[in-house]
């Protein structure tokens, strides 16, 4: 296996900046593909650029961004790749794009009898941490897989055809729940093969820990692991290792007589590479052999969209409510009926619920998004916070860090940060909700923090200013112990001491014993609620 079965991480979340650098990239080839700056450049296949041009048009009139121009060649030549780009610039069509290029293009050599012998399971599968994710990635994929009738099967129904177009790209969702192979309806009934499977490691991992099932992974081709450092984090690492570990068996038995291993893809937008044990480390040890191509801003304290954050130290939750109570008036009054969106972070389902009801209460209109809202709701409320600029209408989305990770919600104007995020990496995600690429509106963001976190809120604010990168640590450890030996005296360091920085911006991706003591005591003594 590749991690031992008691291997965990620690993730030490760094705020030291750095002084701008420009990256080294695997190859100097790679810097020429920035000036590939329009889709003809890139796209061989005329039906894939043709759907790209009608049914996404505006990313194809602003062009590929740097991320996608970068990675365009490598994805497509099968190649192993570390994709690492800032939150919001296109990296799902980054690898989606090359991909269904080669695909189409491969099939222009091939009658369609030949190439739907060749694969018996799938060319393809994307990886990614949750249900959610699976949905925007078919989201993004069907448009240009060939529209609704290229979803064989989205989880629950089987749409099997006799259509014979080969410009298809025949996708499926894997869901969670299947111990074998043929307890998936695509694998077991469809005549055809599928291109493309979308689904999370907890679902697929399963299937690798029987040898039997080798040849199902020896079939798939290229094995795309997006939020990658996210799936190397906490709970998501044990299925990942299963899934990586029945691809290795695959790579080390059926293709070890040929010229033609998985390709393994792995897509972020931080890569943490503090430490000999970084995920960047990590990714570069296990995969010697993958080309590393970031853009120039991975790991910027502030994103190119994102025109300016106030920060403001307020400890009650009674006086931050009502800050921002009186935020969202101003800015409902100011905006008008726009339909604008705004996010508002906090650290647990608890403290959103709270949050919702404290806002419903003083006459603000809520949405509410967590885990412990079942699927269904999830998805309504995602899709009524998406359609509230169709609707003119402002819509205000309380949320846990369920949506800071992936979701493409158009049009989002304000971050509100109520609680201060846990990590530096979840602090970037969360503020790269707003302002991203292809999106008509800029944002800004509004950031709540208490005394305790003023040391760390002082480093990022400084790393805004002077628009530097962050160091980001996650490190892939033996084993994960819950007491981390943090200075609790290191509660004011300055921003160039990284080593009290770090003991006060770790513990298992979080702040110290003592914020959570205090906090305690806060909602002990004081009993204030939302």
């Amino acid at each position: 296996m590749l991690l031992s079965s008691s291997s965990s991480l620690r993730f030490l979340s760094s705020c030291r900046a750095f002084s701008v650098a420009k990256r080294t990239f695997a190859s100097s080839s790679l810097s020429l593909r920035l000036s590939q700056n329009d889709w003809e450049s890139l796209i061989t296949s005329p039906v894939l650029l043709q759907r790209l041009q009608s049914e996404l048009p505006t990313i194809y009139r602003s062009g590929p961004s740097e991320i996608q121009s970068l990675a365009f060649s490598s994805v497509q030549e099968g190649r192993n790749v570390i994709l690492g780009a800032e939150t919001g610039t296109g990296k799902t069509l980054a690898y989606l794009l090359p991909w269904m290029n080669a695909v189409l293009e491969e099939r222009l050599t091939k009658d369609s009898n030949q190439w739907d012998a060749v694969q018996a399971f799938a060319k393809a599968v994307v990886l990614v941490p949750n249900k959610e994710l699976v949905q925007q990635v078919v989201r993004m994929a069907l448009p240009l897989a060939g529209g609704p009738s290229a979803l064989v099967y989205d989880g629950k129904v089987l749409q099997e055809n006799d259509n014979d177009d080969d410009s298809l790209i025949r996708l499926a969702v894997l869901p969670g729940g299947m111990d074998e192979p043929n307890d998936f309806a695509p694998f077991r009934r469809c005549t055809k093969p599928l291109d493309l499977i979308v689904s999370t490691p907890a679902a697929l991992g399963p299937w690798a820990l029987n040898p039997k099932h080798v040849a199902i992974f020896a079939d798939i081709q290229s094995l795309i692991v997006d939020e990658a450092d996210m799936l190397l984090d906490g709970g998501y690492v044990r299925a990942l290792e299963q899934v990586l570990m029945g691809f290795r068996r695959a790579d080390r038995t059926i293709h070890s007589t040929e010229q033609r291993p998985t390709q393994y893809v792995f897509v972020a937008a931080t890569l943490p590479d503090s430490g000999l044990r970084s995920v960047d480390a990590y990714l570069k040890k296990k995969f010697p052999s993958a080309e590393y191509i970031t853009t120039a801003n991975l790991h910027n304290a502030k994103h190119e969209g994102l025109l300016e954050t106030q920060w403001i130290a307020l400890e009650s939750k009674q006086e931050r409510m009502k800050a921002v109570v009186e935020m969202l008036s101003q800015h409902q009054q100011q905006q008008g009926s726009e339909g604008e969106k705004i996010m508002i972070f906090l650290n647990s389902v608890q403290d959103v619920e709270n949050a919702s009801a404290a806002l419903q209460r003083a006459g603000v209109s809520v949405l509410r998004y967590h885990a412990k809202l079942n699927l269904q709701e999830r998805t309504e409320t995602l899709e009524a916070f998406r359609q509230s600029t169709a609707n003119g209408q402002s819509s205000i989305l309380v949320c846990t860090d369920l949506a800071s990770r992936g979701l493409d919600v158009p049009d989002v104007t304000l971050v509100i940060q109520l609680q201060f995020a846990t990590n530096v990496v979840t602090h970037l995600h969360r503020m790269g909700r707003c302002g991203r690429r292809n999106h008509s509106k800029k944002g800004r963001g509004i950031i709540f923090f208490s005394e305790q976190e003023e040391p760390l809120v002082n480093v990022v604010r400084q790393a805004e200013e002077q628009q530097e990168k962050m160091t980001l640590q996650q490190d892939v450890m033996e084993e994960l112990t819950d007491d981390f030996d943090a200075d609790e005296n290191a509660s004011q360091p300055s921003p160039s001491d990284l080593a009290k920085v770090q003991q006060a911006f770790s513990r298992k991706r979080g702040f110290t014993k003592k914020r959570k003591k205090l906090r305690r005591l806060e909602e002990g003594e004081e009993q204030r609620q939302y």
